[in-house]
């Protein structure tokens, strides 16, 4: 059998549907796109130039580096920093074309600093609602004067939210009714508050810019949900053996399950290195076509092993696989107790990605 490693398919025509559904849903001015780390494992810069030829023109980043490398690739593209402008980063930004988000009073200032007497050098200012994680709180924004502002060059104020995943949650309306009264200070200025799932909120959380992420790979913006997005990733690994019990015995670490003899075993080359998640034992199915194997065993740090005894004798797989159309990133986030984001940024650097339109096929 040929071996030649894993494999993650990254559909680029279902991301630029994704991005399109989103776009058309959201009923204010533009909608841009984050592709920090890395596009949540998928590739920053074959992601957002299929981005890019969509439409997309503004793109985030969480830091200086992730930008900096994304402008190699957009030359004319708007890039944004939500980590802002640290100390020493500030020619860094400017050379490179990157938009700081200033998140506290001492980027503002190290920014004005930076940007006096230049043509260049616009900044989003970020506002704390309620997530208390990065942003200006109320008292600080308090004491921001339009003289700041222009002397910054601040084009836009933006906020995040951090329970719109949960349509339900009283904090929605409240971050909402705190942007609104705070940004009334600076009417000029354009806001930016919906993430994926704040484009589903409804049409009182759309302003000027949305900025959705999750949803553009194929995570539900709403668990509660059937999801409406497509899914971007298809990972198949090869089979490494094949082997028939001779006897009854157990499978893997621990010897915590025991199979018949005559039980048809396919060892694949994934583990937990590659960010398959360990608590995913006795979850996780794999697919040879249409047909579903299950896990058996434990997962491990090299290896996943698969009772293949269902499949015809003749149907000897050279690979199987973990994610496809029918086991999207959000049945595995589901059976792991965690969130797509994670899964899909812990595909680890022994995985290849290829570019393609598997879904379509």
């Amino acid at each position: 059998m040929p071996f030649d490693g894993p494999l993650a398919e990254i559909d680029l025509d279902a991301l630029v549907a994704n991005y399109r559904l989103l776009r058309d849903r959201f009923t204010g001015e533009a909608c841009a796109a984050v592709v920090k780390a890395n596009a949540y494992g998928l590739g920053a810069e074959p992601v957002a130039a299929a981005l890019a030829e969509a439409g997309c023109g503004f793109f985030f980043v969480a830091t200086l580096d992730e930008g900096i490398d994304l402008r190699h690739a957009q030359a004319d593209a708007r890039i944004a920093v939500f980590h802002g402008v640290g100390e020493g980063e500030a020619l860094a930004f400017l050379n490179h074309r990157l938009i700081p988000v200033l998140n506290s009073p001492q980027q503002l200032a190290r920014w004005r600093e930076a940007v006096r007497g230049r043509e260049q050098g616009e900044a989003i200012l970020h506002l704390d609602t309620g997530m208390a994680r990065l942003g200006m709180t109320e008292s600080e924004f308090e004491q921001v004067t339009q003289q700041q502002v222009e002397e910054a060059k601040i084009i836009m104020l933006m906020s995040h939210l951090a329970c719109a995943s949960e349509p339900e949650h009283p904090l929605n309306e409240t971050q909402l009714d705190r942007f609104l009264i705070l940004s009334e200070k600076f009417p000029e200025l354009p806001t930016s508050l919906p993430n994926s799932a704040g484009i589903f909120l409804g049409e009182s959380w759309h302003d000027d810019l949305a900025r959705p992420g999750c949803a553009l790979y194929g995570i539900n913006p709403n668990g509660a949900e059937p999801c409406p997005m497509r899914p971007v990733v298809r990972l198949s690994a090869p089979v490494v053996q094949i082997r028939r019990l001779e006897s009854e015995q157990t499978v893997g670490y621990g010897a915590t399950q025991h199979f018949p003899e005559g039980t048809r075993i396919a060892t694949v080359a994934l583990g937990y290195a590659d960010g398959i998640h360990r608590n995913l034992t006795g979850k996780l199915r794999g697919y040879v076509g249409n047909q579903a194997v299950p896990l058996v065993g434990r997962v491990t740090m090299d290896l996943l092993t698969f009772d293949i005894s269902a499949l015809a004798e003749d149907n000897v797989p050279e690979r199987i696989e973990i994610m496809n159309a029918m086991q999207t990133v959000n049945h595995l986030a589901d059976w792991a107790d965690t969130i797509g984001y994670e899964i899909l940024t812990s595909l680890g650097s022994r995985i290849t990605r290829r570019y393609t339109s598997w879904s379509a096929a």
